[in-house]
């Protein structure tokens, strides 16, 4: 005969923590978000006290108060000019940078940078609003290598790429300013002075920076800078140069 299966005896059951059906699950979970004590003497904590607990974990930088000033009869806020400076200074190593008819995300933006801008030192990656984006960069080096290896294309659209400037406003800056690498064959070597360099490029938009060969002046054969054009209006094929006789030297262009 087999043994009769043995019956454990159940102890009590466990106890449940359920929330109360007239309390709102929305209700005590702000109350777990706040952490504070009531006083020994039964009294209402002051919000001051309630919010202390939860401030520390998640503490940033503390801010002193600095009252507004009056200006014609307005209230005003008077920020100071060396802080200021001090952060342009700060930003003066980063570029601005947009996709034309694309709105890249920041993990696809990360992707191209750390794919394609390898060569240079770290690059931090910042997420602006309305798809622009702002790489900063731990030396001028790094940065002046990326402006000068564009333009890029991403997704097989134009990757504009300029410099980070204080008065830029990302929801007003024109799409059609886009830097492009122009050519200026058989610029004779005497107009090669950066001055000069730099007036023969403004006349096309604003100048950005020659490529390595030009400052070495080590390819005479043509001129090559990078100069920020206004892509809404014809492209001229050459400007007129006056020299210091009085006469004039038409120089061609080719863009790349």
């Amino acid at each position: 005969m087999g043994r009769a299966p043995t019956v454990m005896q159940a102890g009590p059951p466990p106890k449940t923590t359920e929330t109360p059906p007239e309390i709102d699950a929305g209700a005590m979970h702000a109350t777990r978000k706040l952490t504070f004590s009531a006083t020994s003497s039964g009294t209402k904590p002051m919000m001051v006290e309630v919010v202390k607990g939860n401030r520390v974990q998640n503490l940033g930088l503390k801010l002193d108060y600095y009252p507004p000033v009056m200006k014609d009869g307005i209230k005003v806020v008077k920020l100071n000019p060396q802080e200021i400076a001090e952060y342009n200074q700060k930003w003066s190593r980063a570029l601005i940078g947009y996709v034309i008819g694309g709105n890249p995300t920041f993990k696809e933006m990360l992707k191209f940078v750390y794919g394609v801008w390898n060569s240079v030192s770290t690059t931090h990656v910042f997420l602006h609003n309305n798809g622009y984006f702002i790489f900063k960069f731990d030396n001028e080096e790094g940065k002046e290598a990326i402006l000068k290896q564009g333009p890029y294309i991403f997704n097989y659209r134009p990757f504009i790429i300029k410099q980070w400037d204080p008065e830029f406003q990302m929801n007003k800056e024109p799409t059609q300013l886009v830097p492009i690498w122009v050519m200026f064959p058989n610029l004779p070597i005497q107009f090669w002075a950066p001055p000069n360099l730099g007036r023969i490029a403004s006349y096309m938009g604003n100048s950005i920076c020659t490529d390595k060969l030009t400052a070495q002046e080590q390819r005479i054969s043509y001129a090559r800078i990078l100069i920020e054009m206004d892509i809404s209006q014809p492209l001229p094929d050459s400007i007129s140069l006056e020299l210091p006789d009085g006469t004039h030297y038409s120089q061609s262009i080719e863009y790349e």
